[in-house]
Parts: C-alpha cells; sequence; structure tokens
C-alpha cells in the first residue's frame, strides 16, 4: 500500500501565515485612519475656512466650546457601535458554531462584508477622537468636523442592516450553501492546475468543506433539526454530481491517496485492500461522501425516518448519475452503500427501514435497466440474497417486498426488451423457497412469507398472459404447480379481497402489494383455470 500512498508534508502553518491574521487587518486600518485624517486635514488647511464657515453656519456652531462639547460626545457613538456589534457578533455566531460546527466562526471571520464593516467602525472611533483635538479659536475643520459626523451617523444607519446580514449569513442554508458554491470552484480550479501543491492544497480544502457540511447534517440530526439536515445531504448529493461531471479532467495527482486520508476518519478503519482498491477505483471522494451519507442514516433511521429516507433518495441520485455517466466503479459502490443499509436494518430487526431501503433500491434498478442493463442482475441478486437473510433472521415482509420488487423489475425489462429480462425471471423464480404445508388451522409466518412471494409470481404470470407471452407464463405456471391447490386457493382468495390499489395505511410507497390491475384480472383468471386442468 506503501507504493500507492502519496508524500505530503504535515500542513504547518507558518509564522508568516499566523502574522497574516494580525497584521493585515492592522496595515489596513492603520493606512486607511492615516489617509482619512491627512486628507480632511490638508483640506482644511489650504481652504478658505471663513468662507466654509459661512456656507456651513446652518449646519455647524462656530463656538469652539460648543463644538468641543459635541466633538466629546461624538467620540463615544462610534466605540459604542462597535462595542454593540462585538457583543452581537460574540453571542450569535458561538451560539451557531455551538449548534452546527466551529468552522462557522471561520467562514463569518472571512466574510469580507463583516470585515468591511468593522473597518468602518474602527476608523469611524480613531476619527472621532483625533478630529475631537482639532478645533482652536483660530481654526475650524469644518471638513473633518462634517465628515466625522457623517460617518457617526452612516455608522448608526448601518447597525440594523448589519445585524440583518449576520442574522441571514448565520441561517445555516445560507453559509452551506457558500460552501457549497466554494467547493464547486475549488473543482474547477483543479482542472486548470498541475501543481501538485497546489493540487495537495486544494484537496485539503476540499475535505474540510465536506467535512463541515457533514457535521452540521450529524448534529442536527443529533438535534432534531430535520430541514438542515435533509438540506445538508442533498447538498452532498449536488457536489457530488457536479464532481463526476468534472472527475475526467482532474489531474492524476487528486486521485492520489496521502496521509490525510488514511488520518481522515471516514476511511481510518479501511484495511489496506480497501484503501488499494480505492485507489486503484478512483473513488476517495465518492466513498468519503457515502460514509458520511451512512452515519447520517444510521443516526435518523430510528428518530428521523424522514431523513433516513433522504438519504437513500440522494445515494439512489448519485448512484442514478454514475449509470448516466458509465461509471462502473460508483456503481458498485452504490450497491454497496444500499446493501450496506439492508444489513443495518435486518442486524436492528427493522423492517420499515428495510422497507423503504428495497423502495429506492428498486427505482435505482430501473434507472439500470435504460442505462447499464448489465447491472441489473446484480441488483436482483443482492434483493434475494438480503431477503432470505431477513427471513433467516424473522425479519418480517421482506421476502414480500424482494418479490414484488424484482417482478416489477422483471416486467420493464420485458417491456423494454433487453438481454437480460429471462435472467431476472430465471432469478425470481428461486427467490421462493419450498416448505411443508402447515396443519394449523392459522398458517406460519414462514408460510405467509412465501405465500406473498408466489402471489408475486402470480401477478407477474397474469402480466405475460395480458402480453401474449404464454412461453413465460407457462414458465411460472411449472414452477408454482408443486404448490398444494389449497396454496393456490389462498393466493387467490387474497387477490380477490384486495380491491383498491392504494394501501390502507400511510406509507412511503402507498401501494397494495396484493391489489391487481382490472386489466390483469382476466388473464390472471385464465392462469389459475391452467391449474383446474
Amino acid at each position: 500500500m506503501d507504493t500507492i500512498l502519496q508524500e505530503v508534508r504535515p500542513a504547518r502553518k507558518s509564522t508568516r501565515q499566523k502574522l497574516r491574521f494580525w497584521i493585515v487587518p492592522f496595515v489596513t486600518q492603520s493606512i486607511m485612519c492615516l489617509l482619512l485624517i491627512l486628507i480632511t486635514y490638508f483640506i482644511d488647511k489650504h481652504v478658505d475656512g471663513k468662507a466654509l464657515n459661512t456656507h456651513l453656519s446652518h449646519f455647524l456652531n462656530d463656538d469652539v466650546g460648543v463644538l468641543a462639547n459635541v466633538l466629546g460626545g461624538l467620540t463615544q457613538v462610534a466605540p459604542a457601535i462597535l462595542g454593540l456589534a462585538i457583543t452581537v457578533i460574540a453571542i450569535i455566531v458561538e451560539m451557531a458554531s455551538n449548534k452546527y460546527s466551529a468552522k462557522v466562526m471561520d467562514l463569518f471571520v472571512n466574510d469580507p462584508l463583516n470585515f468591511g464593516m468593522m473597518t468602518l467602525f474602527v476608523v469611524s472611533s480613531v476619527n472621532s477622537l483625533w478630529v475631537a483635538h482639532i478645533p482652536t479659536q483660530t481654526f475650524f475643520p469644518f471638513i473633518s468636523m462634517m465628515l466625522n459626523a457623517f460617518l457617526i451617523v452612516i455608522c448608526l444607519l448601518l447597525v440594523i442592516p448589519y445585524f440583518n446580514h449576520i442574522f441571514n449569513f448565520l441561517h445555516p442554508h445560507n453559509f452551506i450553501g457558500y460552501v457549497e458554491n466554494q467547493t464547486l470552484k475549488l473543482f474547477d480550479s483543479l482542472t486548470k492546475t498541475d501543481d501538485e501543491g497546489k493540487i495537495e492544497s486544494i484537496k485539503g480544502k476540499i475535505h474540510e468543506n465536506i467535512d463541515f457540511i457533514g457535521d452540521i447534517a450529524i448534529n442536527s440530526v443529533v438535534g432534531g433539526d430535520r430541514a438542515v439536515s435533509q438540506y445538508c445531504t442533498n447538498i452532498l448529493k449536488d457536489i457530488n454530481a457536479y464532481y463526476l461531471t468534472v472527475k475526467k479532467n482532474l489531474p492524476e495527482t487528486f486521485f492520489r491517496l496521502s496521509e490525510k486520508e488514511l488520518e481522515d476518519p471516514d476511511f481510518i478503519d479501511f484495511s489496506d485492500f480497501v484503501i488499494t482498491t480505492i485507489h486503484k477505483k478512483h473513488i476517495w471522494f465518492e466513498r468519503k461522501v457515502f460514509r458520511l451519507l451512512e452515519i447520517i442514516f444510521n443516526l435518523s433511521r430510528e428518530n428521523l425516518r424522514t431523513v433516513a429516507s433522504g438519504v437513500l433518495l440522494n445515494t439512489m441520485r448519485i448512484g442514478e448519475k454514475a449509470a448516466v455517466l458509465q461509471d462502473k466503479n460508483l456503481l458498485f459502490a452504490t450497491m454497496q452503500q444500499f446493501n450496506t443499509y439492508l444489513r443495518y436494518a435486518i442486524n436492528n430487526n427493522d423492517p420499515r427501514t428495510a422497507f423503504n431501503i428495497l423502495e429506492h433500491y428498486r427505482n435505482f434498478g430501473e434507472t439500470l435497466i435504460s442505462t447499464c442493463p448489465s447491472e441489473v442482475e446484480h441488483v436482483v441478486f443482492y434483493f434475494k440474497y438480503y431477503a432470505l437473510e431477513a427471513q433467516k433472521r424473522h425479519v418480517l415482509f421482506i421476502l414480500e417486498t424482494a418479490a414484488h420488487d424484482i417482478s416489477r423489475l422483471t416486467e420493464i425489462a420485458y417491456e423494454m426488451n433487453v438481454d437480460i429480462h429471462f435472467e431476472l425471471l430465471q432469478q425470481f423464480l428461486k427467490l421462493d423457497q419450498p416448505i411443508e404445508e402447515s396443519n394449523d388451522n392459522q398458517m406460519s409466518q414462514q408460510e405467509l412469507s412465501l405465500l406473498g412471494v408466489r402471489l408475486a409470481q402470480v401477478k407477474l404470470a397474469a402480466f405475460y398472459i395480458m402480453k401474449d407471452r404464454l412461453d413465460f407464463a407457462k414458465i411460472i405456471f411449472e414452477d408454482l404447480r408443486v404448490e398444494p391447490m389449497s396454496r393456490i386457493h389462498a393466493i387467490r382468495e387474497m387477490i380477490n379481497l384486495n380491491a383498491s390499489e392504494e394501501y390502507w395505511e400511510m406509507t412511503g410507497r402507498g401501494i397494495n402489494f396484493f391489489y391487481i390491475s382490472p386489466e390483469q384480472r382476466e388473464s390472471l383468471t385464465r392462469f389459475f383455470e391452467w391449474f383446474n386442468n
């Protein structure tokens, strides 16, 4: 594995970088204050003060004592505004940082508007202190005093708009959106450079931005904030989608793994084999996004199921984007991710979550039929595998759900006339396991589950008959004819009793698995007649 790692020096802030946080604001504000004072003083010295006094007498009192009192009061206004702004910022920004992420403070400090407003308050305060000591009995600095009054008025007028900007900036949608745009620009800059040092620096910033969005999502789930959690998962999906569009233009250096990846919390538990595989497939970024989605999913699947569903939806959309771009490595990673979700649900005996996972997994499979049909067989295989795993662990209703989803994929494959249709049908018929007929008056749970599988197969047979494909329907019939007639009658009775397509409970799918359309009922009657014969 050592051969695939990129040697990177530990990133340490130089003395110059540390001093920049002190020197740049100090020098900038000092120069502005000095220029303002010198320019206004120069104008006051070289302009006819008496003429100005005539024109400005309506605005300024020519009594030095009065001016001194007024200027003395003004010297306290600007510092008071600065103190008020700092107090509000300290409280609001700290609350946002504690709730979401410490990086919020960095974003706020680096915002140019915040730096500009703080500079305005500081320059106004320093200018007030200076102007207050200029007036004498023989020298009236009218320009300096008018400008000073103007700056104080501007500061007062901008206090409320500035506070509005602070509250607006600290809204999670705004600073998360800012980080998203910044990340997209970083990807664009990667396509325009071959400098390894610059690439590694940009790569580090991308790591920080993705971790920032992931941390906000995780903290929001813990805090019960569904909207922000869902928004973060959407942003992760959007960034990944944009990354896939520029991936082919990124330099090879970007895909080399460094110590940063090995020390990253999202990679630290990966074995050498996994790290090597990620390197070969060029999918470290995709795996990082998936790892964050996995954490969000695990935290939310019990208490915030809507957020967990959002994770499933965005996982599906990432897979769909990979299918459109024919990215086979990411397609497999997407299947791995869905399989991981299913394993969590089965191990925790959570059929409702597994039910929702299969819904999004099937939608992903439907996209593959039209884009990468050869990959659909893998999806069906995983459906079968985890459905049987759920059956072994007595996680109810997963086997029936998988059966109906595989049936749906098989129908679509037939309608789109793809080559893998017959292979899907054969795998579908292997989903059920033979069981002994129950002697009890009430069917066992295992028999009910497998009865649901057989019902899905019967519905598929009716679909084939409706399409005049008796050959495929006969294949299903031959597989079903070993069943006792009591079970066939039970299937027919279950279908007859369900005349509503909409399920009678509130679910994400909303459909009734036992429902069959009126168009197929005639074909179904014909299919059951084969058993009578």
